[in-house]
């Protein structure tokens, strides 16, 4: 029997919306690190994915770019106390919910729009940027960084690159259009390559549709390194397809139909990780631990 993969974790937006945390502009996900309240709910939502099973949680940074800070009103002086307060929540949910071994990824979002790469800055803006990210992790406490939902090659090699030069363990994930082509036209496989020359060691798609997961992961399989998925679950049929919703849209799948992908995603493609982004509740996860339970025990 083949190794069996890590289990990611779900969405934390929505897990923040379920607590009743609305996602508002432009604070959107980073909202409960301005307070004790909010982040004693990000712990939470934290540590019921991994009572459900997983053994990597993503630490709320998604949003915590000095960019986005900025525009937040956060003052330079406080913008690093955000990006280690969102990983100290993910490192209190471990000890909540005695796993001790699950790891804690910090997300390393665009530093403009997942969906929109005309907005990408130029290089100097995002060596710069990334450079500032991954100064501030380097001594945060989390286990590995996540460059997630990237858009576009150029600013994925960046962000990895600026990772790496610091030591830190690295991952890197793609939004993509049809499975197999980045937002900017890019090819999904050109692009992980170029981040696996660039010293990431993990490579995955995310916030993708299911029907579009087979395809993302027969580009990234041979290149070397461990590949993973984990795809956007709401049912997104009442909006445009990048449209943000600040309310909790229901789940597209049931979580033992989620588990039977996931499940089959893994085997075929011998996944060394797997979960999910939007819509993916600590019960879709849930789903998918047993699924492995029983796998384990056949």
């Amino acid at each position: 029997m083949s190794p069996l993969p890590r289990i990611l974790d779900g969405g934390t937006a929505t897990g923040l919306q379920a607590a009743g945390i609305p996602m508002l502009a432009p604070w959107l996900t980073s909202a409960p690190l301005r307070d004790r309240a909010g982040t004693d709910a990000l712990v939470k939502v934290h540590a019921e994915f991994l009572e459900s099973g997983s053994d990597l949680v993503t630490a709320n940074t998604f949003r915590t770019n000095t960019r986005a800070l900025s525009r937040m009103g956060v003052p330079d002086t406080e913008q690093a106390d955000y990006v280690r307060r969102a990983v100290t929540c993910a490192v209190r949910a471990r000890r909540v919910a005695g796993t001790p071994h699950a790891l804690v990824a910090a997300s390393v979002a665009p530093v403009e729009d997942c969906y929109t790469p005309a907005l990408t800055p130029d290089e100097d803006a995002l060596t710069r940027e990334h450079g500032w990210m991954a100064d501030v992790l380097a001594d945060s406490g989390a286990d590995l960084v996540l460059v997630e939902t990237q858009c576009t090659r150029r600013e994925a090699v960046i962000a990895v690159e600026a990772a790496v030069r610091r030591g830190l363990r690295t991952w890197v994930s793609f939004v993509v259009t049809d499975g197999a082509t980045l937002p900017d036209g890019d090819a999904l496989r050109e692009a992980a390559l170029a981040c696996v020359d660039a010293g990431a060691s993990a490579v995955a798609a995310n916030c993708l549709p299911r029907t579009a997961v087979s395809r993302a992961l027969e580009g990234l399989g041979g290149l070397g390194v461990p590949v993973g998925v984990y795809p956007n679950l709401e049912d997104r049929t009442a909006l445009d397809r990048w449209e943000h919703s600040e309310r909790t849209l229901p789940p597209a799948l049931s979580p033992p139909v989620f588990a039977d992908l996931a499940h089959g995603w893994a085997v075929e493609f011998g996944l060394g990780f797997v979960g999910g982004c939007c819509g993916t509740t600590p019960a879709h996860i849930g789903a998918v631990a047993d699924k492995w339970k029983e796998e384990a025990a056949a």
